[in-house]
């Protein structure tokens, strides 16, 4: 089931990370640690619930890496992910302002694996680079099945 929520705006922090008011989880069943699939026209993406809040009405507070993926609208979608799975492999898209070699790539990869957060077909997030810049990550295709993991053991094409 999905629910329209006021994206209140977000902090300065990353991690793919959603601070989600206290009505809105209890209309979803949505508890601490749960996936949030995020919709706008703006794009898709996802996080994690790390608090369920009472001064949040109706709405959700973002990191900033999921909310450069979603902005631009005042309102969004957003539906639990009731059950995630582990991705065997993962095409990728990426969009930065510079040429990316192929160690700094692995390492904005392996931030989507350290971040553990839910993945699917037409997915975007942003990865802070090291020096700085944002890299856009889009997933374009996910096998078996989606939502997904990414973890060390997943093949990843980049597109």
């Amino acid at each position: 089931m999905y629910a329209v929520a006021r994206l209140y705006g977000y902090t300065e922090e990353v991690g793919f990370k959603a601070w989600l008011g206290v009505d809105l989880a209890r209309a979803l069943g949505v508890r601490v640690g749960d996936g949030l699939r995020i919709e706008s026209k703006a794009g898709v993406s996802s996080a994690r619930v790390v608090e369920v809040v009472e001064t949040v009405k109706a709405g959700l507070l973002l990191t900033v890496d999921v909310y450069m993926a979603v902005s631009g609208f005042r309102t969004v979608l957003i539906k639990r992910l009731s059950r995630v799975y582990e991705a065997g492999s993962v095409a990728m898209g990426v969009e930065a302002a510079r040429s990316l070699d192929v160690d700094q790539l692995m390492r904005l990869v392996n931030l989507m694996v350290v971040y553990r957060v839910p993945v699917f077909t037409n997915f975007t997030g942003f990865v802070q680079a090291e020096d700085g810049s944002w890299v856009k990550l889009l997933v374009r295709e996910i096998s078996p099945r989606e939502p997904a993991y990414v973890s060390k053991e997943t093949k990843i094409f980049i597109r």
